[in-house]
């Protein structure tokens, strides 16, 4: 089963990034709300796909996005933001995220960036 983690400080966009995860067939979802719960749940989920926010309570999602990643090179990380910010969107890919979805997000947008990363 393919493990997910959702990282925002927004439990009603958790709620429903989650809820939209199940309907695609991702039953195994973890979630975090802030960079530190992000580290441990990652650690001990190790999920395939990871959500991150890029704008987080105390530490950014980039910065998330580089500490993941030097823990499982292989995570695939998805980074969001509700705020379209070029440069955001660039030091995040720069920072290895794989893609970028922009809040609130859909089904199609979700299953297009689910089906283009996995294996």
């Amino acid at each position: 089963m393919v493990k997910v983690l959702v990282v925002d400080d927004s439990e009603a966009f958790r709620t429903v990034l989650i809820e939209l995860l199940v309907r695609a067939g991702f039953h195994d979802v973890s979630e975090a709300g802030d960079f530190k719960e992000a580290v441990e749940v990652f650690k001990k989920a190790r999920p395939r796909f990871t959500f991150v926010d890029m704008v987080l309570p105390d530490r950014s999602g980039v910065d998330l996005t580089k500490e993941l990643l030097s823990i499982d090179p292989t995570a695939v990380v998805i980074a969001m933001s509700s705020i379209i910010n070029k440069r955001m969107i660039q030091q995040s890919l720069e920072a290895g995220a794989k893609d970028f979805l922009l809040k609130p997000t859909n089904e199609i947008a979700l299953n297009s960036v689910l089906t283009m990363w996995s294996d």
